[in-house]
């Protein structure tokens, strides 16, 4: 791999050098927290207004990193042999260093843009085309500001063909990236729309996405887009035969499609084991860069189409058997995702041994022993403490990998031999090409087998803490809580990734609920809200902050200090303001004062309140009356005891609407999970409940559903039965209509009463299947309007759903 120097690239840069002459770099890192080899990384100190990559400079610099590109001045002399690049603007920097390695790479580019479809389409392509090409592709959705140039860089040398991904959300951003990529191939996949509120309309949209084809000669596109095109297109349609490829017919089966086509006056004929529309229309786009690129389409080519890849977008993370974690990132194969994806397995691993399981990498090379061999190279940089390989070239160049790992020739072999009892508390990597079925082993992994889950997008989750993050000040700190098991959504994995996501504390309600995220690898400061006596060894032991509440807890834990010869234990007093529930009262603080002066063995990390009405505009006034208290609380404490901690009153509707009152920490909670009706517009609902249709029944007019035959039928319809009760936490009061699913974005009202294991809806008139996804409650039938039909609060529903339920989390 080419490698790069920071003092050579100084004008082209348009930056100023300093320090050691001689680093080199062959890789870019952006972000501090990504575990890779140190050593020949560059990283880019990118700036924005809640985040700023300068402060990680002497982190990194402590691991192994000499070449840093920075916006702001540092202190030079504390690093005497790194490298500096100081530039105007860091983005601005990257995107330069990408048309740079664009330059040196002679072969074609293919950009892929438009408001959905890119992705799969870029992995469909790779797919059909890996056989006789040696191909290069943007990893996941890469398409951005950042993505792009990152993927350009990414770009192996002796690629015959690389694929990048372009996606913008305003005008003047498709400039910046077709100077990037210079594509030879241009596909516009279709225009919807997404990312629909920086754009005028539809056509202003299409014509800020066409700037990337300015000077490309080779286009791809559905005949409708062909006016505001003028270069060299093949088009193709579903209903005008004068494109180029025209589709006159479909058949559709119950889990595939045929699809016909006319190209040339030639017939042609492609299976998909896909029956959806968009990826109808996603298989005809690569069909037409099949027949721009071969002018013939091979019959070989086209049968790979009957094994194209059911594309996730995201990685997936669920719970595995004996006390694991399972990372399913299958379909998805090739050697950039996989750098991806093993940086994520080690960020998620916590206390857990790791185990890559992973497939033949199905792309042409023309040095496969080179080719594995680098591959080798890597599992062992990211420090994998298992591998199994699965696949006949991967068992062919098995010597060389260590002789610790296993390899099999086929899936169905490897589930012959393996013994699943043996992965015990791990972190797996799952990650296949889909000809492996490896959907089979994910299957046997998982601890639940329920078919109804609770998926979080922690993209979602990651965008409401951003959003609370940029109404406070940036030196504001914020404590997320978890208690509840993280409101329903799982302690570990939500504080996993609060935790790398660097929030300053996390607060659970019991001490039980700490040792199980200390057993699980979560060292951030947690702070123990509903603390018992008999649980302060329990908490000395685990590194446990407990709440104070009272004088007599706080003189119990004293004692407790003493007979372990610990000084300096970080506590932290709640002060009872009003809301009746816990907390030291004004009128005892002078009590309080006096056992903590007497103590040297407690360190009062914080101070802190709770505000009983901050959603309620009738009680402003209240609201207020509790913070003047606490103030007085406060100050009163810090005057007689010499400590001067942070304090903390506001929760999530109190950062919203008494952000005077932030002091030096918040307590962020439900609005991580974007459950505050009141900005519904700003925040977004992280939770999806999904399930499946078991069975699909015809019922008439003399018969009923459910039990005391409360669901009335008057006209022959179609009753779904999907495997959710109230066992599983869907209220009783939902059944008999009042509520809907959402079946193949159509709404689906319950019908009859609900059942402890299962529920039926009304699905007349709704084309759909048995094991069609159902959404329970998601984006469009809300967990607010579900408490506004219960006449509850989000927090009951949420909290509600039963652990039964598999969990899966979902990230890009």
């Amino acid at each position: 791999m080419k490698k790069y120097n920071l003092k050579y690239l100084e004008k082209e840069l348009n930056a100023i050098f300093y320090g050691n002459l001689h680093n080199e770099f062959c890789k870019i890192l952006i972000d501090s927290r990504n575990t890779v080899v140190y050593k020949d990384c560059l990283f880019i100190s990118l700036s924005g207004k809640q985040h700023d990559g300068h402060k990680f400079i002497n982190e990194l610099y402590q691991k192994g990193v000499k070449s840093f590109i920075i916006s702001k001045e540092i202190n030079y002399e504390k690093y005497p042999d790194a490298s500096f690049l100081k530039v105007s603007n860091a983005i601005t920097a990257l995107q330069k260093l990408a048309t740079i390695k664009r330059k040196e790479y002679k072969k074609p580019i293919l950009a892929i843009t438009g408001s959905n479809g890119k992705t799969i389409v870029k992995e469909w392509l790779f797919h059909l085309l890996a056989p006789k090409y040696k191909l290069s592709k943007s990893p996941k959705s890469f398409n951005s500001q950042i993505g792009v140039p990152l993927s350009i860089w990414m770009i192996d040398s002796k690629s015959d063909l690389a694929i990048i991904e372009a996606g913008i959300s305003q005008s003047g951003e498709m400039e910046k990236l077709e100077n990037i990529i210079k594509p030879t191939y241009g596909i516009l996949t279709n225009i919807g729309s997404a990312h629909q509120s920086n754009f005028k309309n539809i056509e202003h949209k299409l014509d800020e996405k066409l700037k990337l084809f300015s000077k490309c000669k080779n286009i791809i596109c559905n005949l409708d887009y062909l006016p505001l095109i003028s270069n060299n297109i093949l088009t193709w349609s579903q209903t005008n035969k004068n494109a180029d490829i025209y589709n006159p017919n479909n058949t559709i089966y119950t889990q595939e499609t045929d699809i016909e086509l006319i190209y040339k006056k030639h017939k042609y004929s492609i299976s998909i084991p896909f029956t959806d529309s968009g990826s109808i229309k996603n298989a005809i786009t690569c069909f037409a860069f099949i027949c721009r690129l071969f002018k013939i389409p091979d019959q070989k080519t086209l049968s790979r189409f009957k094994t194209l890849p059911g594309v996730k977008m995201r990685l997936e993370t669920l719970n595995a058997i004996n006390n694991g974690i399972l990372i399913n990132d299958s379909y998805n194969s090739d050697i950039n995702s996989l750098e991806i994806a093993l940086d994520y397995l080690n960020q998620k691993k916590g206390n857990k041994s790791t185990l890559l399981i992973l497939s033949d990498i199905l792309q042409n090379s023309s040095d496969t022993k080179q080719f594995y061999s680098n591959l080798s190279k890597l599992i062992k940089e990211k420090k994998v403490d298992k591998f199994i390989g699965i696949g006949e070239t991967l068992y062919k160049n098995k010597s060389l990998f260590g002789t610790n790992e296993e390899f099999y020739k086929t899936t169905k072999e490897f589930l012959y031999n393996i013994k699943f009892s043996k992965f015990n508390s791990s972190a797996i990597l799952l990650k296949g090409a889909r000809e492996f079925k490896f959907e089979e082993i994910s299957k046997r992994l998982q601890a639940k087998s329920h078919e109804s889950y609770l998926e979080t997008d922690m993209n979602l989750m990651r965008d409401n803490l951003m959003y609370f993050r940029s109404i406070l000040k940036p030196e504001t700190k914020i404590m997320a809580m978890v208690k509840a098991f993280s409101y329903g959504s799982g302690y570990c994995e939500i504080s996993s990734f609060l935790q790398h996501n660097r929030i300053d504390y996390l607060a659970v309600a019991y001490a039980d609920e700490g040792v199980e995220l200390r057993d699980n690898g979560i060292f951030a400061p947690i702070m123990v809200m509903n603390p018992s006596a008999r649980d302060f060894n329990k908490m000395i032991e685990y590194n446990l902050e407990p709440e104070i509440y009272s004088i007599n807890i706080l003189e119990i834990l004293t004692e407790e200090l003493l007979n372990f010869k610990i000084d300096k234990f970080p506590i932290h007093i709640k002060l009872n303001t009003g809301m009746n529930r816990l907390g030291i009262k004004i009128k005892d603080i002078k009590d309080l004062c006096s056992v903590i002066n007497k103590s040297n063995k407690i360190d009062i990390k914080s101070v802190f309140s709770h505000l009983s009405g901050s959603d309620n505009p009738n009680l402003d006034s209240f609201t207020k009356e509790q913070i003047a208290l606490f103030d007085k609380g406060y100050n009163y404490i810090t005057k007689n005891t010499g400590f001067k901690p942070y304090r903390h009153i506001l929760n999530s509707s109190g950062i919203i609407r008494f952000t005077e009152s932030q002091y030096e920490m918040v307590r962020l909670g439900i609005g991580l999970y974007g459950l505050i009706p009141e900005i519904s517009n700003k925040i977004c609902q992280v939770s999806t409940f999904k399930s499946v249709i078991s069975q699909i029944n015809t019922v008439y007019p003399e018969e009923t559903v459910s039990y005391n035959r409360s669901g009335k039928i008057f006209k022959p319809s179609k009753i779904a039965t999907i495997p959710v009760g109230y066992a599983d936490g869907i209220d009783r009061r939902l059944g008999n209509g009042n509520w809907h699913f959402i079946i193949n974005d159509k709404k689906a009202y319950t019908i009859g009463n609900i059942c402890m294991d299962m529920c039926m809806v009304d699905i007349t008139g709704i084309d759909a299947r048995e094991n069609d996804e159902v959404i329970v409650f998601g984006l469009e039938n809300n967990i607010i309007k579900m408490a506004d039909i219960l006449k509850t609060i989000p927090y009951e529903i949420i909290t509600g759903i039963s652990q039964r339920v598999k969990r899966i989390y979902t990230e890009e």
